[in-house]
């Protein structure tokens, strides 16, 4: 298929198996008569959000070690929380509050 640059950019990939694929048909405009057409017509559906998009971290709220590496739980601005490894999270201020939180100076210093 040719797809559109933001698709390409998003790394999907141009190939499906015969059985996803549907012939288009426009909209009734008889059917759905409020109905409006998504802004960029290329483009109409929300692929997710960019690889290089920023994220706000509201607070780090526990820590574990995975073998050698030290893993911090974030909790973002939307609710997600997930596990980071420390070299992510090495410039936050988020980890400075957790540290002070832990009573520790140092993430080495952190409770086991």
């Amino acid at each position: 298929l040719e797809l559109p640059a933001s698709l390409k950019t998003r790394n999907l990939h141009p190939r499906f198996h015969i059985s996803k694929l549907r012939p288009h048909m426009p909209n009734d405009a008889l059917l759905f008569p409020n109905h409006t057409p998504p802004v960029n017509a290329f483009d109409p559906y929300d692929w997710g959000t960019p690889d290089d998009a920023e994220w706000v971290v509201d607070e780090i709220t526990a820590h574990k070690l995975n073998g050698k590496q030290l893993l911090l739980q974030v909790r973002w601005n939307l609710g997600d929380t997930t596990w980071e490894p420390h070299s992510h999270c090495e410039e936050l201020d988020a980890l400075e509050r957790y540290l002070e939180l832990m009573n520790v100076q140092r993430c080495e210093d952190l409770p086991r």
